[in-house]
């Protein structure tokens, strides 16, 4: 059945983050929350908005419970995994491998995933792993010609 109101706030959510008004996107969903729990590209969202005002700890939890609320969604994995990385604290390169490898292990084709893998394990000093992302990410896009240049600099 189509939703004219959801419709309507969804376009206006996206506005705002066109407009990089991000506490208008976060106010938005936040109400959108209140009577859709279980959404979670919502959270997915709204973890995305907090991010871009460098609200960590909340966007750390959104991206959480976006997967709380749908395990199979590649995409939280893959946002949360990269918060991670740019936090740059200890214990969080190792956190993000096993978000980029969850989001692998959901959707392996997405050449995209394996290079966040590989970034990952590169900074955690796991090269073998590394190599191994970037070959796969080749195999899956390989005129993708950034990949190569990546994997020969960074190894």
């Amino acid at each position: 059945m189509f939703n004219s109101d959801l419709l309507v706030k969804s376009r206006r959510v996206l506005l705002y983050d066109e407009l990089q008004d991000y506490q208008s996107v976060i106010e938005h969903l936040s109400e959108h929350l209140k009577t859709h729990p279980q959404n979670h590209v919502a959270y997915n969202n709204r973890g995305l908005a907090y991010s871009e005002i460098g609200r960590g700890v909340e966007a750390l939890l959104d991206f959480t419970k976006a997967l709380e609320c749908s395990a199979d969604d590649p995409i939280p994995y893959v946002n949360r995994g990269d918060l991670r990385m740019r936090r740059k604290l200890a214990g969080m390169y190792k956190d993000a491998i096993d978000d980029y490898k969850k989001a692998v292990a959901i959707q392996g084709d997405d050449p995209t995933f394996h290079r966040c893998l590989a970034h990952a394990c590169l900074k955690a000093d796991r090269l073998q792993e590394a190599i191994d992302a970037f070959t796969q990410a080749i195999s899956l896009d390989p005129e993708f010609g950034r990949t190569y240049q990546e994997r020969g600099r960074d190894l």
